[in-house]
């Protein structure tokens, strides 16, 4: 029989297996049934019952005992469950106790049943059943843990279910120092809680209190002392979501007899000892540092990514190995290992390179809050390395992040806040700095003909570009699924962002990885038909443009009062921008708002291009640290509230031609013919108007000097005005579809938009007249034309700055002041006032040319002195 090195393997594999489970098998645990210890320290149940609306699942816990003995290290539980409807008999009448029976042993003390005062004892250890149970596994983490059950009988409504046993042993990990945790928060109510901890005199504890748990009483009983706590009619918390993963307003007690972090750092030292590398992990490094041809950096990335994507993530954590690595041999062989195994593989290949490196415990969790607890080995719960380069050049890293790109100085690190490094002499936590974050930039492009376009096929082109930690965290993303399923999701996403539409991919899924730049590209070609859709109401077509890229990332709170802090995606930084590219007019909103808090930064820009008809929303989300405080919540709302109103838009189009019968506003053309003519019949009249006394008067000063650059632009008020009047945006005066626009909004915005537009022609029409009137007063020197041009550009000037704050609080999904470009129209008509009003008004020689009034007499004789003819303007 001949067999392939891949069915040897395999063998070898399935052999391995069955031998670790027959083992396992053979050596399962079991439970002994026991007299309650002697220690224990003597409590009689009492506290409130509670309201039936304080608890769920039918039964409530009426006591609660703990107490830990350090000398035989055996704690003692101690439960009273009352059972009080129906359910409660289905969810409360099973019994389980964890437990790793690599070092514990669990006996049980008593189970009765009480029925009124009549007590029933429901316990045999036959009964009882050891099943494996890892409770990690789905981490790939394997920690030997059973569970010991037990299912009840003949449980009724109103029973009380009492039960004790203990837990003997402790891991030899730890050096038979104590440390934990003693918690009084609850999910649901409880009538007492009781604490007890009874230590040898001689072993020193160190106590800190979080969250104001009850106040503990110390007495000595001979050579022990107990420490004890009580609390009772213990109410639930309510579970408020987005949380930060370091925040627990839970009342709790944090006890060690770890003195200081250097005695932590001398427990990692025993268990991190790096040794020397022999035998077949010798061969691959020195193949490694031929390769490398004396390249340091080439070195390092060559061992990182072989422990980052070579061994694969899988812990056998049961004992000492909770805490203790396996040899770097071990793990090289067998090409797994956790985060600890692999720290120490690392370590090796570095070191067997004389790279200064040493381990790094974390806490994922606890993060920068690390430091607010009492030195212990159980305050980590991840290891790292701390490596220093032969330029001087300190790099974290972490050996479980998979297919980790860029360089050595490049590398990715998240952001762990503090860590407690395992080195010979470190005495303290050390802060960890924020090594290289990443980003990503969306791109969203849309190319929509107008709805009157047979093909009627719109184009959506997606850009999506991943930098840093976001390179990482796709490219990951991307191996794990088939590029089939890939494109598949992708797809769908967009799908059901436009339901209404029929979505299709144009081409396959592109995307470009360049691993040792660490970004990663990707490329999207949609056709969408039927995007429009019609309005027969209003009479238009429209489609709403949703910007869910972003609103993805966005954590958006409930509407209601909080009072935890909220946690946000941290390092996260996004560019997002939507352009839409449309061959006629389309109600565009611009606008630019910034927001810049403590804990994040929010900017959004909408801006049009009229040269290449284009409207783009840009928007950017950078978060700042980790989580919104509890007293900016409110503040927080509204920002994401804001954001959110633009990240969706109704976009209608407009542009329908007047020749359409039923698209054309006859009461809004005739309205605007009859102020154009009551604006020239106004102007014939304000022709007459002259501030002075219609008398004979000669022919003044000739139009020169700065009055021929006045007259200028004088002449070009109309013509601008015109051309204005002449845009494609002007049809929203003149259509059906403009003018219900905001159809289906409140009825007091609505009016107040007709009346805008009311407004709005009627002053459009007046201006054009008496641009045109100026024109013809400045040629005739009319007395009138300084008086009148200063009102025409003053009131130009406070119509545009209020129609723009007007039609902003009415149509702009979120309100902004003036974007760039019409700050500076104000600001230009600003300079403009500013410069000629001062001039007309002081100006000898515009007193001396603007003389003629109304029905004036001109004088014949045209001699004038010398000494006037040469006078200038001031």
């Amino acid at each position: 029989m001949n067999l392939t090195s891949t069915s040897i393997n395999a063998l070898w594999l399935f052999c391995v297996t069955m031998l670790a489970f027959v083992s396992r098998g053979l050596a399962a645990p079991s439970v002994a049934t026991k007299p309650a210890p002697a220690w224990i320290v003597p409590v009689t149940p009492s506290g409130k019952a509670p309201n039936p609306k304080e608890y769920a699942d039918g039964y409530y816990v009426a006591f609660y005992d703990k107490q830990v003995n350090m000398e035989l290290r055996s704690t003692y539980f101690r439960t009273i469950r009352q059972i009080t409807t129906e359910s409660g008999v289905q969810n409360g009448s099973e019994i389980s106790v964890l437990f790793d029976p690599a070092y514990e042993r669990v006996d049980f003390h008593s189970i009765t049943i009480w029925r009124g005062d009549k007590p029933i004892q429901q316990m045999k250890s036959t009964e009882f059943k050891v099943l494996p149970l890892e409770t990690d596994r789905q981490r790939f983490i394997y920690n030997g843990s059973y569970t010991a059950s037990v299912i009840l009988k003949d449980i009724r409504k109103g029973d009380r279910i009492e039960y004790s046993y203990s837990l003997t042993g402790s891991n030899p990990v730890f050096l038979n120092k104590y440390s934990g945790m003693l918690s009084f928060g609850v999910q649901d109510y409880v009538s007492h809680i009781h604490y007890a901890v009874i230590a040898p005199q001689s072993r020193k504890l160190f106590f800190k209190d979080f969250n104001q748990p009850p106040h503990k009483t110390i007495r000595q009983n001979g050579s022990h002392t107990i420490y004890e706590w009580e609390l009772k009619n213990v109410k639930g918390v309510p579970y408020e979501e987005y949380t930060p993963s370091w925040f627990n307003s839970d009342p709790f007690v944090q006890i060690t007899e770890f003195s200081s972090w250097q005695e932590v750092v001398d427990w990692g030292l025993e268990l991190y000892q790096v040794p020397p590398v022999t035998g077949a992990l010798r061969s691959k490094v020195d193949q490694w540092i031929k390769q490398s041809n004396g390249s340091e950096n080439a070195y390092i990335e060559e061992a990182l990514r072989f422990v980052q994507d070579e061994i694969r993530y899988l812990g056998i954590e049961t004992g000492e190995n909770s805490h203790r690595p396996h040899r770097p041999e071990d793990v090289f062989r067998q090409r797994y290992g956790d985060c600890k195994d692999k720290v120490l593989l690392l370590c090796a290949l570095l070191r067997a390179n004389q790279i200064e490196c040493d381990p790094l415990l974390v806490d994922t969790y606890k993060a920068h809050h690390l430091s607010d607890y009492l030195p212990s080995p159980l305050d980590f719960n991840h290891v790292v390395v701390r490596m220093r380069t032969r330029d001087e050049n300190v790099v974290y890293l972490d050996a479980t992040l998979s297919l980790q790109g860029g360089t050595t100085s490049r590398f990715y690190f998240p952001p762990y806040g503090k860590g407690l490094l395992i080195k010979p002499g470190q005495k303290a936590l050390m802060d960890l700095p924020f090594q290289n974050e990443g980003y990503l930039t969306v791109n969203e492009e849309f190319t929509v003909p107008a709805p009157s376009e047979k093909t009627n096929q719109a184009a959506l082109l997606v850009r999506s570009i991943y930098y840093g930690s976001e390179a990482d965290n796709i490219r990951q993303w991307m191996q794990q699924r088939s590029m089939a399923e890939t494109e598949e999701s992708y797809l769908n996403y967009y799908r059901d962002i436009y339901k209404h539409a029929q979505l299709e991919s144009l081409d396959t899924l592109e995307y470009y990885d360049q691993r040792q730049a660490n970004n990663f590209s990707l490329m999207e070609r949609y056709g969408i038909q039927n995007i429009w859709q019609y309005d027969s109401t209003r009479k238009k077509y429209h489609f709403s443009l949703l910007g869910k890229g972003l609103y993805d990332h966005l954590v958006v709170l409930p509407n209601r009062p909080r009072k935890s802090p909220v946690a946000l995606k941290f390092p996260f930084r996004m560019q997002y921008t939507i352009q839409l590219r449309m061959p006629s007019y389309l109600n565009f909103q611009v606008g630019q708002w910034t927001v810049e808090r403590e804990s994040y930064i929010i900017r959004y820009d909408s801006r049009f291009s009229e040269k290449d008809q284009v409207w783009e929303l840009y928007y950017e989300m950078n978060t700042l640290k980790d989580h919104v405080s509890a007293d900016h919540i409110e503040q927080y709302k509204q920002d994401i509230e804001r954001l959110s109103q633009t990240l969706e838009h109704q976009v209608t189009n407009t542009d329908t031609s007047l020749t359409q019968a039923d698209n054309v506003n006859g009461w809004m053309i005739l309205f605007g013919l009859l102020a154009l003519i009551s604006s020239i019949g106004f102007c014939f009249w304000l022709y007459r108007y002259s501030p002075g006394s219609p008398v004979e008067t000669d022919e003044g000063l000739p139009l020169g000097g700065w009055l021929s650059i006045l007259g200028i632009t004088v002449l070009l008020k109309p013509i601008v005005l015109l051309a204005s009047l002449m845009d494609p945006t002007m049809l929203v005066y003149f259509t059906n579809a403009g003018w219900n626009s905001l159809a289906g909004e409140p009825m007091l915005k609505e009016l107040s938009f007709h009346l805008l537009l009311i407004i709005e022609t009627l002053v459009n029409a007046l201006l054009l007249s008496v641009s045109v009137l100026l024109i013809v007063l400045y040629f005739k020197k009319r007395d009138s034309f300084p008086r009148l041009f200063s009102i025409y550009v003053v009131g130009s000037l406070i119509f545009l700055a209020v129609d723009h704050l007007l039609s902003q609080s009415l149509l702009a999904s979120s309100p902004s002041y003036f974007t760039d470009e019409e700050l500076g129209d104000l600001v230009r008509q600003l300079i403009y006032v500013a410069i000629w009003v001062p001039y007309l008004f002081r100006s000898e020689r515009v007193k001396q040319t603007f003389i003629h009034t109304y029905g004036a007499i001109s004088s014949t004789d045209t001699s004038m002195e010398p000494d006037v003819i040469k006078q200038e303007a001031r």
